[in-house]
């Protein structure tokens, strides 16, 4: 219905008696539809009250203007001359007395809500009116100093960004935002990577860390003379180590392996082996030195270089990351509607508060420590929680940030560790090397002692002989002049005898004497001849005995000389024989290992060592539960606000506010409705612009209004 019934105009006086509770006689009334409704959980802030009036008269609904009403009593219902179906498209009703003012007052127009028609009569139908408290003395009222517990001020407030959102926008929502966020943007630091470096020119980006308490520049030796010379320590990162520690690329690692396979006396002195990232990126060159035909770097005393590396350049200025629909919410760049997730892959990630970050540009300090027992390398968002706190450095690198530090940091806490094999026979071998040299001297020896006692042996022996025939010989040459003295002496004492017989018996007897002489001689010689037979077969036995016992003792000599000899040779072949074993039993020996098996390899394996810095955000469903429901109704707010603005919009099309402590400092309406008017803004209430926008319009479509600040 789009016309107007005009009443016949009566005007009466109405006097002081007309007010929101008593339409006196001649009160004109007008009965038209408006979009809010008596639950005021949406009003409309007309420019003033005449704009409001402006609204009623030209609204295109349905409109009735009825003059000349009889009087209302309060608290009974309203005879309307209308039947009742002409009254059901109606919800609201102004009511004004064109009799006003009279002296002392002022002209006053109320405004209803019409209830509960009934029927009455066929043309009169009964209906029940509420004050709308907020059109009536809403443009009279102003509020004072009001806590906030939600609304688009968080939206429309200018510095709601300040300290990268850290001032107001993380007070807590209660919204649900989902179980899982979404990646939305990832950046990447790679510090070593196995996969793209070719091992035979050494172009890893990781190097070998050797640990050894032995001094591996020192010439080794060989195998039968090998030479160790312990370490003379090192002193890295500020911290002495008995070891010395040298640091090899790769290549180079490979090639001291190969060259020092054959010399486990000197590897067997390795006490670790780690990977670690390269050197070039985090110290200087160090001392470089030869192992053999090898070169490797001490490292050098001091601390090693701690590296900033800006991730992500401007990070919050990314202008995609938020749809576009809720490109004004900035809340969603605070947590738990974002979150940066630092981390290494190794398990302890971290989640970073996005508002927290107090550096533009994602920066992360990597802080690697190297030096034995624990290498690591840390890396921490720089400056993270930090707040105008000062940075410490030293002529490295940044020390502390001012934030969080190293309360706050992930890393490579684990560097995979490698054992090195020794020959076990060889490094036997060398080690019993003197030893060896001495068994076989002592075999030598014992062998030409031996010998020398067998030669000694045969030669008393043959000298004992040679003293036996000796001795007989003697014995028998003294027998054999025995015989002939006797022989002589019997010889003499015969002639003698004849000759002085002969003489004294005279010629005659001087024939019988030497007739007698003779027979003495005859005599001699027999005995003689007897004598000398017997010494020669006396002589002949001896000689005969004595060459059967020096046969004998020659056989025993010769027979103890060929055992002797048999012997010691035998001996000396068992000596050797049995330092022998000890050589071939060396080759069993198991072979043993230097340094340890541990750490984890796969990372630098299969992806690399480094770190990555993913934005995550809600997924689509959490964040349009959430992002609608901040278009709608704001920010969570919580606190006081003296500058409430005067015609309650901060936004262009409607302002949502929810205040706990509303304070009201001017009001020119009874103390009910001022209560009624807190309660309306205490239980929640939006406030709009136009009366076309609500229920109307994309809440999206709401710009916030300048110059708006908490």
């Amino acid at each position: 219905m789009n016309q107007i019934v005009q009443v016949p105009d009566h005007v009466s006086q109405a006097g002081l008696s007309f007010n929101y509770a008593a339409w006196t006689a001649g009160t004109v009334v007008t009965l038209c539809t408006v979009p809010w409704n008596s639950d005021y959980r949406d009003v409309v802030r007309f420019a003033n009250q005449a704009g409001l009036d402006s609204y009623i008269d030209t609204n295109p609904g349905p409109r009735i203007k009825l003059n000349n009403m009889t009087l209302v009593v309060p608290g009974q219902q309203i005879r309307i001359d209308l039947p009742l179906n002409a009254v059901y498209p109606f919800n609201y009703v102004r009511v004004q007395n064109p009799a006003q003012p009279i002296t002392g007052d002022v002209p006053k127009s109320f405004y209803y809500f019409l209830t509960n028609p009934e029927y009455g009569a066929p043309n009169t139908t009964l209906v029940n009116v509420q004050l709308d408290v907020w059109q009536t003395f809403g443009y009279g009222i102003s509020f004072g100093n009001c806590y906030i517990e939600r609304g688009h001020i968080g939206v429309a407030n200018e510095s709601q960004f300040f300290d990268n959102g850290r001032e107001y926008l993380t007070i807590p929502e209660g919204l649900d935002v989902g179980g899982e966020y979404r990646i939305m943007r990832q950046w990447f630091q790679n510090v070593a990577d196995a996969r793209s470096a070719d091992p035979e020119v050494g172009e890893e980006n990781y190097d070998v860390m050797v640990i050894s308490s032995l001094d591996l520049t020192a010439a080794p030796g060989t195998k039968d003379d090998p030479n160790i010379k312990t370490a003379h320590g090192s002193y890295w990162e500020n911290l002495p180590n008995g070891a010395t520690v040298y640091i090899f690329n790769t290549f180079q690692f490979a090639k001291f392996l190969a060259e020092f396979s054959d010399k486990p006396w000197i590897t067997q002195g390795i006490m670790g082996i780690s990977v670690v990232p390269v050197g070039g990126i985090y110290t200087d060159s160090g001392n470089v030195v030869s192992i053999g035909t090898c070169q490797a770097t001490i490292p050098p005393s001091r601390s090693m270089n701690r590296r900033k590396t800006p991730l992500a350049p401007n990070w919050r200025d990314t202008p995609d990351v938020l749809p576009e629909r809720y490109a004004r919410l900035k809340k969603f760049l605070t947590y738990p509607y974002s979150v940066l997730e630092l981390t290494s892959y190794t398990g302890t990630p971290l989640l970073i508060k996005p508002e927290n970050w107090q550096d533009p540009d994602a920066t992360v300090m990597e802080l690697p420590h190297f030096a034995p027992p624990n290498p690591r390398l840390a890396f921490y968002p720089f400056r993270y929680n930090a707040y105008g706190a000062s940075v410490v450095t030293d002529d490295m690198g940044v020390v502390n940030d001012g934030g969080e530090f190293l309360d706050m940091s992930t890393g490579i806490m684990n560097f995979p560790t490698f054992s090195i094999v020794n020959d076990g026979g060889i490094a036997y071998l060398a080690a019993n090397a003197n030893t060896i040299a001495y068994q076989h001297n002592s075999a030598d020896w014992g062998q030409q002692r031996a010998q020398a006692g067998a030669v000694n042996q045969y030669n008393q022996a043959s000298n004992s002989i040679r003293t036996s025939g000796d001795v007989n010989q003697i014995g028998n040459t003294a027998s054999q002049r025995q015989t002939q003295q006797a022989n002589e002496t019997m010889g003499m004492n015969a002639l003698s005898g004849a000759v002085f017989g002969a003489i004294n018996g005279g010629p005659g007897k001087g024939i019988g004497a030497l007739t007698g002489a003779a027979q003495q001689g005859i005599n001699y010689a027999i005995n003689s001849n007897q004598n000398t037979m017997s010494n020669a077969i006396s002589v002949g036995a001896s000689q005969a005995t004595n060459r059967a016992q020096n046969a004998n003792a020659g056989y025993a000599r010769d027979t103890n000389l060929d055992y002797a000899t048999y012997a010691n040779q035998g001996d000396y072949e068992n000596a050797i024989a049995g330092i022998q074993a000890k050589i071939q039993d060396a080759a069993l020996i198991q072979p043993t290992t230097s340094g340890q098996v541990g750490g984890d390899a796969f990372l630098l394996a299969v992806y690399k060592w480094g770190y990555d810095l993913r934005w995550k955000m809600l997924n689509g469903a959490a964040m349009r539960a959430v992002g609608e429901y901040w278009l709608r109704y704001g920010y969570q707010v919580n606190q006081f606000i003296g500058n409430f603005p005067t015609n309650f919009m901060v936004m262009e099309k409607f302002t949502y506010w929810k205040l706990r402590e509303t304070y009201i400092v001017g009001a020119g309406c009874p103390e009910q409705f001022k209560q009624a008017i807190r309660g309306i803004f205490e239980k929640g209430v939006t406030v709009w612009s136009s009366p076309d926008y609500i229920g109307t319009i994309d809440i999206a479509d709401n710009a916030p209004l300048e110059g708006i600040n908490l």
